[in-house]
């Protein structure tokens, strides 16, 4: 009898430990990179909604998704979105979609959606510089304007970074499947 309650007394503690690591959970970086950028993204007054693609992770690193749709209509894709994106400190301003326009950029590492945060390749484009995604979303009219100005690819228009590495950018529609080709100085 006496074994038989002992072990029920180790089934309830058990229980509350992991009733504790399920509450625990929520405070998981990656959970609360998540809840930072949906507050950051629904907090700006010309986003209409914002919905949001977390990963399923422990640690925070930048691995968000969003689509945003501005009051307007327009809608934007981000990705690469986490406590790096936002603030003087961001490094992120990733645009995977624009309108129905998809950026691409090919570099001699690969083809990927085009970053525009004022240190990257692309981040000179804009005057000011962006500094950070909420100031990229308060200004989206200029992101959709950039994007609409690229050509259409395969076409492309080719610029070359401080560090003389160089990148081929344009835009296609977002069903399509063509790609800048990589820069001739690949190796």
């Amino acid at each position: 009898m006496v074994a038989r309650v002992l072990g029920f007394l180790r089934c309830l503690g058990c229980l509350a430990c992991l009733g504790c690591l399920g509450a625990g959970c929520s405070y998981l970086p990656a959970i609360r990179e998540c809840e930072f950028v949906n507050q950051q993204l629904t907090s700006l007054e010309n986003v209409q909604g914002a919905w949001i693609e977390c990963e399923t992770a422990v640690f925070a690193g930048d691995g968000i998704r969003a689509s945003v749709k501005m009051t307007d209509g327009a809608e934007l894709k981000l990705e690469r979105l986490g406590f790096n994106s936002f603030k003087s400190t961001a490094v992120n301003i990733v645009l995977t979609e624009a309108s129905g326009l998809t950026p691409r950029v090919a570099s001699c590492a690969g083809i990927a959606a085009p970053n525009f945060h004022r240190e990257a390749p692309l981040g000179h484009h804009f005057h000011p510089t962006l500094i950070d995604t909420k100031e990229a979303l308060s200004r989206y009219r200029e992101l959709l304007e950039e994007v609409e100005f690229w050509p259409q690819c395969p076409q492309y228009w080719e610029v070359q970074d401080r560090k003389g590495e160089r990148f081929r950018y344009c835009s296609r529609n977002k069903n399509a499947t063509d790609e800048p080709p990589r820069p001739a100085n690949c190796d």
